[in-house]
């Protein structure tokens, strides 16, 4: 697997806004709806001793899940535990731009059904594997579907949209809908009987959306030439570069807020005069506290949209710590965020994973093993990390 850390590192944060990031940002630049007070959590003390809490839940391998019988060029991408925690859904790339799913079944320990995919899902970092609330269907959102445990492929849903993310309890799925880089729509299916919901992003270009644990949905948009030079959310756009999250309430009982990060100046040669100053993806939900993932080295309150930073920008630019380029998972009760390390294209360093109090974003402690793809079973006890032609079983203690 051909990792560049920092260049993924740069990807992740927005790479035209690295070196020029003050540490006092949050502070000092973002024009919001809400108060300066409300994002003061900021943690830049990332200098402790690791373990040093007690009974922090530390990973240590278990058991191989070997997969080379499905090819020399197999590679894992990522993975999800059915509901009930009994059975792993392994996403596979068995070769170039292909994508498979293998369900394992981790009782009897053997694989249980093999799904041939029609598109490349493995490489799209935006296309999670979901699992229906009664674990009897898997799917990637929009349109395709299979029963899990028999591998047979089921009529489409109605779905149609990107980066589908499923709520609290699985009872609705998020899509968004429109051109990369144009206005965006949302929508919000009901996944008993596939009803569906719009909400317009008032002209904005969504990059990703992610569910809060009171049923909001926060995304990180973009500008587009439709709002360019208007003003939302008191805030007046005058740079294209302009980002914000928006918390949407798809009830419409509450008004949008937000938190604009407006466009800096760049002053690097050939390059246009205004830059992007923070990225704005979101990923992983932590419903049991209400946080989500933002970018690399922070986590968003969905309710007060409080920003904890756990990695400062110098760690993160130079290499020494894992962004999550591997994935990240919260444990179910939302006091840790695992973070997975990717292998290094030269095998220079060893992989390291991290893990960090959500509460207080310290690291306090780290876990060895993979490469790329991580999932956490339903009770917490239990890791999966993808290593290429195998899925490493880690016991949580």
């Amino acid at each position: 697997m051909n990792h560049f850390p920092s260049v993924i590192a740069m990807a992740i944060l927005g790479a035209n806004s690295m070196m020029n990031f003050a540490s006092d940002f949050f502070t000092t630049n973002a024009l919001e709806s809400v108060s300066t007070d409300e994002i003061s959590k900021t943690t830049n003390d990332n200098n402790i001793t690791r373990n040093q809490e007690d009974k922090v839940p530390v990973p240590h391998w278990k058991k191989n899940i070997d997969l080379s019988d499905l090819g020399n060029d197999v590679i894992v991408k990522k993975m999800t535990y059915s509901p009930d925690g009994r059975y792993l859904a392994i996403v596979v790339n068995p070769m170039h731009l292909q994508t498979d799913i293998v369900i394992w079944d981790m009782e009897p320990d053997k694989k249980l059904s093999h799904i041939h995919c029609p598109y490349n899902y493995g490489d799209l970092s935006d296309h999670q594997l979901l699992w229906s609330r009664d674990g009897k269907v898997i799917s990637f959102g929009a349109k395709h579907q299979w029963q899990a445990l028999t591998g047979i492929e089921l009529p489409d849903n109605p779905a149609i949209g990107r980066a589908a993310r499923l709520n609290k309890d699985g009872s609705k799925m998020l899509t968004i809908v429109g051109a990369i880089g144009e206005p965006s729509t949302i929508h919000i299916y009901d996944t008993a009987n596939w009803h569906l919901q719009k909400r317009y992003a008032d002209g904005f270009a969504v990059e990703t959306a992610a569910w809060t644990a009171e049923d909001k949905i926060l995304m990180g948009v973009h500008v587009t030439k439709e709002v360019f030079g208007k003003t939302f959310d008191a805030h007046t756009i005058g740079h294209g570069p302009d980002v914000a999250l928006r918390l949407l309430d798809p009830a419409g009982k509450e008004p949008t807020r937000a938190l604009w990060f407006p466009a800096v100046p760049d002053d690097r040669p050939d390059y246009l005069p205004w830059k992007q100053s923070i990225d704005v993806v979101l990923s992983v939900s932590n419903f049991a506290r209400n946080q989500i993932a933002l970018g690399a080295g922070r986590l968003i309150d969905g309710n007060t949209l409080a920003i904890t930073s756990y990695f400062s920008i110098d760690d993160i630019v130079h290499d020494k710590v894992s962004t999550g380029t591997g994935g990240m998972v919260f444990d179910p009760l939302g006091k840790y965020l695992y973070i997975k390390s990717a292998m290094w294209f030269d095998g220079s360093r060893p992989v390291e994973n991290v893990i960090i109090n959500t509460a207080t974003g310290k690291q306090v402690g780290t876990f060895d093993g993979g490469d790329e793809g991580i999932a956490i079973r339903s009770d917490g006890r239990q890791l999966a990390i993808g290593n290429q032609r195998s899925v490493q079983i880690l016991d949580v203690q």
